[in-house]
Order: C-alpha cells, then sequence, then structure tokens
C-alpha cells in the first residue's frame, strides 16, 4: 500500500522547481541532477516512500481531458453492446520518485509471480505513474529500475481478487546493478479505492471451520453481509428452489436478488438472480477457490448488474510446483448433542464429503492445469412436531372422510391434545443427499504479451425427502455448470485489454415423486381431473396432507451466455478503464400447482370432518405449458482512477446498462375445454385493476408481446464517485467516501414464477362444493372468469438505488487494522409480488384506522360476521372466483442507514483475526420481488395497493450484528527432540463467532374467516392482531410470545355497527375460543385490522461458536512439503439453543396464523431450532 512521504518531504513543499504545482521529472537519461547521497546497497524500512503529490496537475491534463471524450464516444461507437465490466484481477499501481521526490520517467517496473513464474513489464510515464492491472492474485515481487539508480526490489506483495493497490516506490542514486531489498509489508489501508470491501483470502478459506464446506458462509464475516436465519430450507415446500439454492446473503438493506456472484469475472447467478448452490443448499468447490473478495457498496462503475454486494471469486490455478490435497470429512450423530426438540433420541444424521485436487506445469513457466473433486454424501433426520387427528375427531369424522384419515399417523394415547380435537407427536423427517462438483481450470501463456485462461465447473445431485406424515417420497434436483474462457493481451506500458467469454447454466426441478405408500397412491381417493393420487389437504390446526405428487412442481431451467471486454489504458495519473458487456438470458420456467388438486377451504377442523369445504382447486389437464422467457443486456462503463494529489484518489466512473424487454420463445397453445376459450395463444395478462365494472370482461387479460409494455431501462446512466485520501501521508490511515446510482434490473426472474402460475401457462379451475369421497369431479369450472391469473405493472419505472458511504481506515498497529464507518441507501420503484390482489379493500376510518366493508344482510356466521368472500366487493368480482389475481407491481422502496466497523489482523507471528460488528435499520415495503419472499417471516397476502399497510421493517432487518474469527497456529517446541517435537508442533486453532439480535415478525391472526377475502388460499393471511396496552409480548425461551398480549382487531366502542347503509361499521364476532374481553372503550370488530404491523415485533436472538483444532504432521520423507493434517471442527461448540421466531410454526403446513381466535390456536411454544446442537466434524487432509 502507499507508504507515503513525511510532511516535510511533500510535493507542495518542493520550492527548487519554477513550478511548485508540477512533478519534477528525472528521466532515466540521468539528465536532471543526482543528489550526492550516501548510497546503500541492502535497506530494509526506507526504500518505499513517497506519493503522488499536487506533481499530478500536468500540462498533460488538457490531452487528458480531450482523451477521455475521445475513448467515450469511441467506446460507444465502436462496441455497440456495452454493460458491466467484470474485472476479477488486481490493479498495482503507484508512483516511482527519486529521493527529493521528483518523479522518475521511463522507470522500468516489473511484477512476477511467485507461483507461476509469469513477469509483467511496464515503464513509468511521464509523472512517473505506472499501473500493471489485471494481475492473477497471488504473492508478486516487484522491482523497479532506472538508469543512475540502484533497482528497488520489493517482495512478498500479495494482491487479491479485483484489489486496487497502491505501491510507491523511492529510488536511490547509484548503480542499476545493486539492489535495495525491502521485505517490509505495506499497511494494510485502501488509499486508491471508495469502495468498501474486504477480501476473504485463501488461508481464511482452507483453515477455518465451515460447516458444510460451502464457503459463501464467509462472507457474512464483513460488516453489512447477513445470513438471516429465516431462509427457507430445501424441501416440499418448493421455497428454497424457487428463490434459488444457495445461502441467501443480504448486504447492507439489499434484497438477496440484489447480489451479484462471480467466478473468474463472470456471473453464476442462478435463475432466481440469487446466491447459486446445489440442491442441499450448499456452494461446494471451497478446494477449488483461491480467494474471494465481498464489495459491499462504493464500487467503481466496472461493477454493475447489480445494487448490492458484489462476491467476487477466483479459482485455484496450477503453478511451477505440483500441489493439491485429498480430503475426507465425516460427520455422525452419535458425536452430536441432542438438538432441543429431538426428545429422548437424537435424529440420525450421517455426512461425508470426500475429494482432491491437484495442479501443475504442463510447460513450466507457460501452461498450467488445475482440478479439484467433492463428492458429497448426506442422511438427515430433521426433528420435528406434526398436528393430527385425535381419536375423537377420527370417529367424528363422516363415512367419506374415514379413508382420507389414514393420510395422518395415528398419534400415540400419551401424545399432547389441545382439547379440541388434535394431537401432536414427534417426527423425524428424513433426506437423502447426493451431490458431485467437479472443477478444472488450464492457464496458458502465449507470448510476454499474450496470456488465455480456460475453466468449467458441474455441480450435480438430487436430494429426496419425505413429507412429515411420512406418506411419501419427493425430490429436488439440482445442476450447476459454468464454462469460461479469458484472452489478455498486453500492448505496452499503458494499454492492456482483456476478453471474457461465458456460459452459465442452472437447472432446478423441484418435488418429482419417487414413491408413496398405499393410501398415498389410492387412486379411489383422488377428486381433480386427471389425478390419480388423493388431493392436498390443508385443515387449520392440522399437518397439511398429500398424495404423491401433490406438492407444487416445478423445472427452472437458465441459460445466460456473456461476452465481455474490458481495456486498462495509463495516460497520465489517470488509470482508465473501459469495458462492455453482453448477456443473452433464456429462463424456461414450468409450474404445476397442486396436481393432484386442492381442497380449499376447510374453515375449521368440524368442516373437514363434516366433508364441507368451499371449493376444489385443480390443475386442468394439459393445462400446465412451459413459459420461454428471452432477454438481453447490454451495458458499458469508463472508469477514472485519478492519482489527483499525492495523498489523494478520486474514482470518477459512469455506466449505462440497459435490458430489453422480456419475450416468451414457446408462443403457448391456447386451451379450449366444453367448448369455449379458457385461454388464448400467446402471452396475455390482466393490464389494469381501475375502473372496473360488472362487465363479466371488464380488467380481462389482454393479449401482449411481453410482461412490461415499457421499458424502463433505456436511460440507465449511472454515476459514481469516490475519493480516497491519506491525511498524514505515511500510508496509515485513509478517510474515504463514495456515492452511486445503480439499477434493479427487470431480469426475467421478477416474472418467472408469476407468469408460470396462470394463464395461459397454467389452467387452474374451481368445483364450489366439491367434497372428498365423490371420486373424480367433472364439474370444475374452467370458465376464463374462474381460472388464475396475472396482473403486471406494464408501465414500470426506474427501479433505481443510491448507495453511499463514509469510513475512515486506520492502521493501528503493524498488521492491525481498523475501519469504521457509515452506509446508507435508498431504492425505490423495486418490484413486489403477492398470492392475489383481487381483494376486498379497507377504508381508512378516522380513530380507526382500516376497516373492511360488510353487510350483514350477507352474512353467514353467527353473530353477524362477515365471512369468507362476502364482506364486500372485489376490485374485479367477475374476475378470479376463488383463484385470485397474483400481482407484480414496482411500487417497492426501502431505506437503510447502519454504522459499520471492523479490526482486523493480518497473519503474522502465527495469528490472524478479524471482528466486524454491524448496527443498522432498514425499512421497507416488501423484501422481495417473489410471492413469499425468501424469508419465512413474509406475508403472502398483503393489502398490495395499501402502502401504510405494507411498510415495516425489512424481512431481513437484524439491528445488532456481531462475527469474529481468528486462527493461531500455536508455538512448538522447536529445540527438543525429534518426536516431542513432532508431537507439539503444528497445531492449529481456529474458530467463528457470531452473535446477532433476532428476526422480525408480524403478528397475524385468524379466527376462522378471511376478511380479506383471499378465496383461493384460505391459509394466507394479513389480518393483524391488536396489541393490548401495556403488555409486554415478549418472553423469552421456548415460550417466547406471550399470547395473552393479542386479541382479535379490536376498534373504538363508538364504531357503530355495520349496517347495509354503513357497511364500514363493526362487524362483530363471537370468537368462540377467545376467552378474553376487549379493552375498556373498545369492541371487537371482525372487519378491523388490528393496531399491530408488519414485522413490529424481533425473534429471539442467536448466538453461535465454532471452533476447530488441526494437527499438521510433515512427512519430509515423501516431500519436503508433503503435510498430513487432522482436523476436528464442532459447530455451535457452545451447544447454544438458538429458537426460530414465532412466525415460521408453519413449516410443516399448518395454518399461517401466529394467534388464532377460532380454537385451532397454534402452540404458543416455539417448535424450531436456527441452528444445529453442537456437532462435530472429523476430517483428514493430505496437502502437497
Amino acid at each position: 500500500m502507499d507508504q507515503g512521504l513525511p510532511e516535510h518531504q511533500s510535493f507542495a513543499h518542493s520550492r527548487r522547481h519554477r513550478n511548485p504545482g508540477r512533478v519534477p521529472v528525472r528521466r532515466d537519461d540521468g539528465a536532471s541532477r543526482i543528489p550526492e547521497r550516501f548510497c546503500q546497497t541492502i535497506e530494509l524500512s526506507e526504500a518505499i516512500s513517497g506519493g503522488t503529490g499536487d506533481a499530478m496537475k500536468t500540462q498533460k491534463q488538457s490531452r487528458v481531458t480531450f482523451g477521455l471524450v475521445v475513448i467515450a464516444v469511441s467506446a460507444v461507437c465502436f462496441w455497440s453492446g456495452l454493460a458491466t465490466a467484470q474485472v476479477a484481477g488486481a490493479t498495482l499501481s503507484g508512483l516511482v520518485t527519486d529521493s527529493s521526490q521528483a518523479a522518475i520517467a521511463n522507470a522500468t517496473v516489473t511484477t512476477k509471480n511467485l507461483a507461476t513464474g509469469e513477469a509483467r513489464v511496464v515503464q513509468t510515464n511521464g509523472e512517473g505513474f505506472y499501473s500493471v492491472p489485471n494481475l492473477l492474485p497471488g504473492s508478486y515481487d516487484v522491482s523497479v529500475a532506472a538508469k543512475q539508480f540502484t533497482t528497488t526490489l520489493q517482495r512478498g506483495i500479495v494482491l487479491t481478487v479485483g484489489a486496487q493497490q497502491a505501491l510507491n516506490i523511492s529510488l536511490k542514486p547509484g548503480k542499476v546493478s545493486e539492489v535495495v531489498e525491502v521485505m517490509s509489508t505495506p499497511p494494510d489501508v485502501q488509499t486508491a479505492t471508495s469502495a468498501v470491501s474486504s477480501t476473504v483470502d485463501s488461508r481464511t478459506v482452507r483453515e477455518l471451520p465451515l460447516n458444510g464446506r460451502d464457503w459463501t458462509t464467509l462472507a457474512t464475516l464483513e460488516p453489512g453481509v447477513l445470513s438471516v436465519p429465516n431462509q427457507a430450507t430445501t424441501s416440499f415446500n418448493a421455497n428454497k428452489g424457487n428463490r434459488g439454492f444457495g445461502n441467501q446473503l443480504t448486504d447492507s438493506g439489499h434484497r438477496p436478488n440484489e447480489n451479484s456472484y462471480r467466478l473468474n469475472g463472470l456471473t453464476i447467478n442462478d435463475y432466481s438472480n440469487a446466491a447459486p448452490g446445489g440442491a442441499t443448499g450448499l456452494n461446494l468447490g471451497v478446494d477449488s477457490v483461491q480467494e474471494f473478495s465481498v464489495i459491499t457498496t462504493g464500487y467503481t462503475a466496472e461493477y454493475g448488474r447489480t445494487s448490492g454486494a458484489v462476491i467476487n471469486a477466483i479459482t485455484k490455478s496450477g503453478t511451477n510446483k505440483f500441489h493439491g490435497t485429498g480430503f475426507f470429512f465425516d460427520r455422525d450423530s452419535v458425536f452430536d448433542a441432542r438438538n432441543y426438540f429431538d426428545g429422548s433420541k437424537i435424529a440420525p444424521f450421517r455426512r461425508i464429503q470426500f475429494g482432491g485436487s491437484g495442479g501443475g506445469p504442463i510447460i513450466k513457466d507457460r501452461t498450467f492445469i488445475f482440478a479439484n473433486y467433492e463428492g458429497f454424501r448426506q442422511s438427515l433426520s430433521s426433528s420435528g412436531t406434526i398436528h393430527v387427528p385425535d381419536a375423537g375427531s377420527r370417529a367424528a369424522a363422516v363415512p367419506s372422510i374415514q379413508p382420507y384419515l389414514a393420510l395422518w399417523p395415528v398419534a400415540p394415547a400419551s401424545a399432547p391434545d389441545n382439547g379440541a380435537g388434535v394431537q401432536t407427536m414427534d417426527v423425524n423427517v428424513k433426506t437423502i443427499a447426493n451431490e458431485n462438483y467437479f472443477m478444472t481450470r488450464l492457464d496458458h501463456k502465449i507470448s510476454s504479451a499474450d496470456a488465455i485462461a480456460g475453466s468449467y465447473f458441474i455441480d450435480s445431485g438430487p436430494q429426496s425427502q419425505a413429507d412429515p406424515l411420512g406418506n411419501t417420497v419427493h425430490q429436488v434436483f439440482s445442476r450447476r455448470q459454468m464454462g469460461s474462457f479469458e484472452e489478455t493481451h498486453v500492448f505496452g506500458s499503458a494499454a492492456v485489454n482483456t476478453l471474457r467469454l461465458g456460459l452459465n447454466r442452472a437447472l432446478g426441478k423441484i418435488n418429482d415423486p419417487v414413491s408413496g405408500d398405499a393410501v398415498a397412491k389410492n387412486a379411489a381417493l383422488a377428486i381433480a381431473p386427471g389425478a390419480t393420487a388423493p388431493p392436498q389437504i390443508p385443515v387449520p390446526g392440522l399437518t397439511t396432507a398429500f398424495g404423491l405428487g401433490g406438492f407444487n412442481r416445478f423445472n427452472h431451467a437458465w441459460n445466460s451466455a456473456q461476452v465481455a471486454d474490458d481495456a486498462f489504458l495509463t495516460r497520465g495519473t489517470h488509470a482508465l478503464k473501459i469495458g462492455f458487456y453482453f448477456e443473452n438470458m433464456q429462463y424456461n420456467v414450468l409450474e404445476r400447482l397442486s396436481p393432484n388438486g386442492r381442497m380449499s377451504t376447510y374453515h375449521t377442523l368440524n368442516d373437514f370432518l363434516t366433508n364441507t369445504p368451499d371449493q376444489l382447486n385443480a390443475l386442468a389437464p394439459g393445462g400446465s405449458h412451459e413459459v420461454g422467457f428471452r432477454e438481453k443486456l447490454f451495458a458499458g462503463y469508463i472508469q477514472d482512477d485519478w492519482r489527483a494529489r499525492s495523498n489523494l484518489t478520486l474514482n470518477l466512473g459512469l455506466r449505462y446498462e440497459m435490458t430489453t424487454r422480456p419475450t416468451d420463445a414457446n408462443k403457448v397453445p391456447g386451451y379450449t375445454v366444453a367448448g369455449y376459450t379458457v385461454a388464448t395463444a400467446g402471452f396475455q395478462e390482466i393490464t389494469s385493476l381501475s375502473n372496473c365494472t360488472q362487465s363479466p370482461t371488464a380488467c380481462g387479460p389482454v393479449g401482449v408481446d411481453s410482461p412490461i409494455l415499457h421499458n424502463p431501462t433505456t436511460k440507465n446512466f449511472e454515476p459514481r464517485v469516490g475519493l480516497a485520501w491519506d491525511p498524514f501521508k505515511n500510508g496509515k490511515t485513509a478517510v474515504r467516501a463514495g456515492f452511486g446510482m445503480f439499477d434493479v434490473l427487470p431480469l426475467p426472474y421478477e416474472f418467472g414464477l408469476n407468469t408460470a402460475a396462470t394463464a395461459p401457462f397454467q389452467i387452474i379451475g374451481a368445483a364450489k362444493g366439491a367434497t372428498l369421497g365423490s371420486g373424480i369431479n367433472p364439474d370444475v369450472n374452467f370458465n376464463p372468469l374462474h381460472i388464475r391469473n396475472r396482473f403486471i405493472d406494464t408501465q414500470p419505472k426506474r427501479a433505481d438505488v443510491l448507495n453511499w458511504n463514509f469510513n475512515i481506515q486506520r492502521q493501528l498497529a503493524e498488521n492491525l487494522t481498523m475501519t469504521v464507518g457509515y452506509v446508507g441507501s435508498r431504492s425505490i420503484h423495486l418490484s413486489a409480488a403477492s398470492d392475489d390482489v383481487n381483494l376486498v379493500q379497507p377504508t381508512a376510518v378516522t380513530g380507526v384506522g382500516l376497516v373492511f366493508p360488510c353487510d350483514p344482510t350477507a352474512a353467514i356466521a353467527a353473530g353477524g360476521t362477515c365471512a369468507n368472500q362476502q364482506t364486500g366487493t372485489r376490485i374485479d368480482p367477475n374476475w378470479g372466483g376463488g383463484a385470485g389475481i397474483r400481482p407484480v407491481l414496482f411500487d417497492g422502496a426501502s431505506s437503510y442507514n447502519a454504522f459499520q466497523g471492523q479490526l482486523k489482523k493480518s497473519f503474522s507471528q502465527g495469528l490472524q483475526g478479524q471482528v466486524s460488528y454491524t448496527f443498522g435499520k432498514c425499512r421497507d415495503l416488501s423484501s422481495a420481488p417473489v410471492t413469499g419472499d425468501t424469508f419465512l417471516n413474509s406475508i403472502a397476502v398483503p393489502l398490495m395497493l395499501i402502502k401504510s399497510a405494507r411498510l415495516g421493517e425489512c424481512d431481513f432487518d437484524i439491528r445488532h450484528v456481531l462475527s469474529g474469527t481468528f486462527m493461531w497456529d500455536l508455538p512448538s517446541m522447536k529445540n527438543s527432540g525429534s518426536l516431542l517435537s513432532t508431537l507439539t508442533g503444528g497445531w492449529q486453532l481456529g474458530t467463528i463467532v457470531t452473535a446477532m439480535s433476532g428476526a422480525p415478525f408480524t403478528v397475524t391472526a385468524g379466527d376462522g374467516n378471511d376478511p380479506l377475502g383471499t378465496g383461493f388460499n384460505g391459509d394466507f393471511s394479513m389480518d393483524f392482531a391488536s396489541l393490548l396496552p401495556g403488555c409486554n409480548p415478549v418472553h423469552r425461551g421456548v415460550n417466547y410470545l406471550n399470547t395473552n398480549c393479542f386479541t382479535p382487531p379490536t376498534a373504538p366502542a363508538s364504531l357503530a355497527p355495520a349496517t347495509t347503509a354503513n357497511p364500514f361499521g363493526c362487524a362483530p364476532s363471537s370468537f368462540p375460543a377467545f376467552a378474553g374481553t376487549a379493552p375498556s372503550g373498545t369492541q371487537f370488530c371482525s372487519n378491523v385490522l388490528g393496531n399491530t404491523r408488519r414485522n413490529q415485533f424481533s425473534g429471539p436472538g442467536l448466538t453461535a461458536v465454532d471452533f476447530s483444532i488441526f494437527k499438521n504432521t510433515k512427512i519430509p520423507a515423501i516431500s519436503e512439503t508433503f503435510n498430513v493434517q487432522f482436523r476436528a471442527e464442532l459447530f455451535n461448540v457452545l451447544n447454544h439453543t438458538n429458537f426460530l421466531s414465532p412466525g415460521f410454526l408453519n413449516t410443516f403446513g399448518q395454518n399461517n396464523s401466529v394467534v388464532d381466535f377460532d380454537g385451532s390456536s397454534l402452540p404458543t411454544a416455539l417448535n424450531q431450532t436456527s441452528t444445529t446442537s453442537r456437532q462435530i466434524q472429523l476430517g483428514l487432509k493430505l496437502i502437497w
């Protein structure tokens, strides 16, 4: 890093030149006078100094300005398909001066990669400035030579992925043959860039305890980056696979789908634009990753296709020495502690991960190869609880229901009974996973000016899982592939160009049926047209039952072809980058919701036992068609990293990127049934929700060529500005600030699930009054006005994001650096989705809040309760029937403000570590672009058209996050005998510590009706409960939520009863299961939205410590580097119980409400943990 100059030697104080504002130039022809100072051959601490100073202002400034214009115009004209750069290499730059701080022109700067021997040679320009871009991350020796000066050799400069590192060199008079060797490490302070970033180096990737060996989890060691514990897991509910299999990370208030994951400079985001990962949810291949950087905010114009974090990884390469690993890791429940909910026995668990890696030269100093394989095998049983009918309920069931009761296992007589016909029993749900990962890379140096590299990886495998009732087994399958090619050409000291080509492919197949028991395959229990097994049967208070093949099924196929080019130019003290990027996206998605049909809805357990549902929702035979989205991305950038002064770097950039409107390549045919057209051919959707009338054709779907009719990206110019200032000119302090505009592009993932679930791509009808046990129902109504359709805002505005930051970095001691700063962001016009928008809309009543209309003459429940679909007029009463209208709006917004800090110790004296802390707050209107969002605490059916009801903390708003890690090579007894030295030497300790406050949740309430009128899925609820004044709703421990603090929605006692003339009055309800009374001066009103709000409460916090101990034993008899490493890794070593928040109790399909008032209340106690109990992993690794 920039070592800087003492104040008395700064360029601003140089007075012996006519123009003190310019750098005195010393050329290597000896024309300038050499100061008469003694030259030492070897000097360690004084060999590097100096900055670039006011000297950077030269006579060439006007030419540089003109050059910027020419370059920008040329870039637009020559590279017509411009886009984001995909820079993966590091850039080393700086100033070469003499001992009087005069710049030395034409000095030769040579960088040599110590692993591959590759050398790059550049010359300093007239300002003494040099820049060596796109260097492969690793350790380098840097030598600087000029006539009449001794050669300076700086050893052990470590360059990291994507880094911009400053290194200023001061030469002393003498002979070129004399070498000044510098061994000291520059300060770990970023004086050349305003980007807030950190690098997870190869040692950290290789040595820290990783649960599942997923390298992306290490990104959470950085401030602002968070893996939220309430994200979905891979299971039969499909939430995980549809929203990305990988570990979903949030960064500084940004959604997970706003992050960019890159490997070797190209994007590897999957079809959901989320974190890459296999069916297990893991990102394998840790032994193939050299290192990766996490750039959280303030990044410059070469980074794009994102507004969140950039996780930028680079794979290992072969070197001049053969090197590799062989490994075997074993996890077994016999070593594990009991989970809090395991009962008397620990759930069986076995996992092995095995494989090896190796690389070396094919031709020394020229051609290298590297390859890695990892196998993953797992059998995991997860403890949980299910809810089944008790003996009394079974006896009370009508004959037509009796055969279906076999779908629920009979609980032991000793199992807890809630007194309302439901027993709770513990189960172990078994999953089996087999995954294989392979990667290879080839590097070849064609000449001193040309080098190429190619890489390929594939990660593939299934995971099968039994349903919680034990009737069926379904499977999730994932395959990811990425092939890339890179060519770098050096045109001289001032110009380098890198071209990259790549193809990223991802396949996800979710919930394919594997096997089932007799009742799950019983065709006699089928009811939906074309079905051969029982339907999905959701019952309040019971775990949802399914027949074989009855889970929602999805197929996702993603292809992303990418072309990127980056040109690096040096002009004066301007390090310029110009680049373009083109991406051709293909996303095919097929969705089959409840292929066996779905009974919708039983409002109570008694409704089920008496076989009185509202209706059957059923998929039409042949009514599912694949959507083939096609979209292209074009963009480009120009970036100027300008050394304005010796201690000031300005990062100035401009990016432009646009996408085409997504279209459907498959041209889905129309669908006709019973003599009328259900859906016409081609892409169609509802385009307006306004001015709907009683006309059957009002607000109906129309044919369109794209989900959006207006392209909001055509003016996406994104300025980026930042500065890095070294106030003391010694490289030990950096004051940095940055501001930039970014865009959330309307990519296919924003429309995929919404479109594939609705007509004409999926035809779902309804049969009113259909009952179980009656055989295949021929009366399912596929009338166009009763099938599920979609509404998409066809005129979206630009979804832009503003990110800003201010931070200070300071070297406190050698190898110890502290960073403190402020990070903020603002986003508008983000996409937001839900399961239904065709709801009865409430009206704001002064002094009351939101009130749904209720006409008691239409009520069907005792006490005048407004029942499901009876609360008033929907937005379009003629459309959607019981199937709903799925919306995609572009009115989302969010804000984030945070303090972020980090204390980091680089590796020295056997010790390395860091501590990061974030205190932030995030608020938004919606936390994801897909219905249900990435997290389990989201609300599936919010009041989309009323922003005040949607506003709240982000689903990932966790206020306090502390993470820390250290690695320590224990000292050994070096002077003891060989045996004792072997026994005491080679020990390593490592740990990862995580502590965070709880995730937010919403206290939703159910009372047996649905005042929002969602209809097609009655167990979705956004009915807020009311909180009693002065009552503390939060306990600690397993009984976390004090449900006594919550009541059904209340309104002032002065609110008059609802009447035909005044439908916005109070609709009372008896709430037979609720024993409480309304607070003084209030009354219960079932048609009032409760006084709580979205994500108002915070769940339990999380504390986890992962610990590792390694024993390294060198075996020189085999080779000097051969090492046998025994590893013991303990996850959650303190065995701390971390409970999952309330609101996530519906994992096995129970009602979505947190508190119920109809006699089917969920348990008030928490029933899941967010982390494992203490688990031990043993490993053996051979390293050479």
